[in-house]
């Protein structure tokens, strides 16, 4: 079986669960040849209606900026390693935006942290990464923070 991979994609919401899941990623795109796009979803929306308040565009705005030098840093880091990266920030429930932006690109991998939650905590705050696998048209990686590629 002859298995190619040109386009990546790469959630993180900059924990060091998805710093891990970007260095897997970097070597799959170094190895592959493919690119890579980092997504920072972030979801104002259930914050509103869990607390009942309002955003206003100045907020959203500085979490674009945030999130837009956090990625950033992180492109650097693939352009030093000789990966061609672009990004994408999106409003909206991650889970789902995963989803859309892998079909969007035609992702062939996706590569994203996991905190591996269990019980209890799985029941109550769902796992971003069950939904990604169980909905994903292409392949799932999952890493955890405790697995790093050049250990």
């Amino acid at each position: 079986m002859n298995i190619e991979i040109a386009t990546i994609l790469v959630p993180t919401d900059f924990s060091a669960y998805a710093d891990s899941a970007f260095d897997y990623a970097l070597a799959f795109a170094g190895k592959f040849g493919a690119r890579v796009e980092l997504l920072h979803a972030y979801d104002l929306h259930g914050w509103v209606s869990l607390y009942e308040v309002t955003f206003s565009e100045e907020v959203e705005r500085k979490i674009r900026a945030t999130a837009n030098r956090k990625v950033a840093a992180l492109i650097e880091k693939a352009t030093t390693a000789g990966v061609a990266c672009e990004q994408h920030l999106a409003l909206g429930t991650p889970g789902a935006v995963i989803i859309e932006r892998a079909q969007a690109i035609s992702a062939d991998l996706i590569v994203m942290g996991t905190r591996g939650f269990g019980g209890a905590k799985r029941v109550l705050l769902g796992s971003v990464a069950d939904r990604t696998i169980r909905n994903a048209t292409c392949p799932v990686v999952t890493v955890g923070t405790s697995i790093h590629p050049n250990q």
